[in-house]
């Protein structure tokens, strides 16, 4: 009775090495950076541990000014808020951030007990509305596109140095 021939891996062992997660070409440490600015610790906290656990690096704000101290200290990427914040209104809040600060292609995600409220804000560009309750997926999930689609704008946007200019093609 002949055996099947068996088939072995030849090279290193693979289960020491890394597989999947990050890419040489990564930033290394926890990135991109997120702001949840949340009243309630109860929702707070799950959002910055699930965060914390795919790798985002995570500031937290429990108030308007706190937020927008965070903000304007720290780089952020996404900033997930909380409708209702107290100190600070949602409209003052993306207004600071888009006018001010200059920070246009910041994904503002808006977590909104009531959708009606937050849909006004939803008319600009990179700002989405998470209805509460919402499942921590969902916010991983929107918080991936909209990266997804600063990425892709912001690498539209031609970036020139130095004040050069190429020639338009005759």
């Amino acid at each position: 009775m002949n055996s099947p021939e068996r088939r072995y891996y030849q090279g290193p062992d693979r289960r020491r090495v890394p597989r999947g997660g990050r890419r040489a070409t990564d930033t290394p440490g926890r990135f991109p950076n997120v702001l949840v600015a949340e009243s309630y610790e109860g929702a707070r906290i799950p959002c910055v541990k699930y965060l914390d656990r795919f790798g985002f690096r995570v500031d937290e704000a429990a108030d308007g000014h706190e937020a927008l101290a965070k903000i304007a200290a720290t780089p952020t990427h996404v900033i997930l808020v909380e409708s209702g914040l107290p100190n600070g209104p949602l409209s003052r809040i993306v207004h600071h951030v888009r006018h001010e600060l200059a920070f246009t292609s910041v994904p503002v995600i808006v977590m909104a007990s009531d959708v009606d409220a937050a849909e006004s804000i939803r008319a600009e560009p990179l700002v989405a509305v998470l209805a509460k309750p919402f499942s921590l997926s969902t916010m991983i999930e929107e918080v991936r596109r909209l990266l997804r689609a600063q990425a892709s704008a912001l690498a539209a946007v031609p970036l020139y140095t130095d004040g050069f200019k190429p020639s338009a093609p005759a």
